[in-house]
């Protein structure tokens, strides 16, 4: 049992090269693009809260009513 250990601790492999290589070109694919997605995912987030407030503040001008003249700008 003792052989079998020493065998099979002796024979795992290391962090090779072409693993490093891999992980490198995956981390250039997947980081731009990931980096893009949450810039879009951002810019349409804004857009939705700005078109939010614009019609909230349709909204309450029309709940306003017309306004007096005392309260002209």
């Amino acid at each position: 049992m003792l052989a079998t250990l020493a065998t099979a601790t002796s024979n795992q492999s290391s962090f090779s090269m072409t693993n490093l290589i891999i992980l490198i070109l995956v981390a250039a694919v997947v980081y731009p693009l990931q980096k893009k997605l949450r810039e879009s995912v951002s810019r349409r987030r804004k857009e939705q809260w700005a078109e939010k407030d614009r019609l909230a503040d349709l909204e309450r001008d029309e709940q306003d009513g017309p306004q007096r003249p005392d309260r002209l700008p």
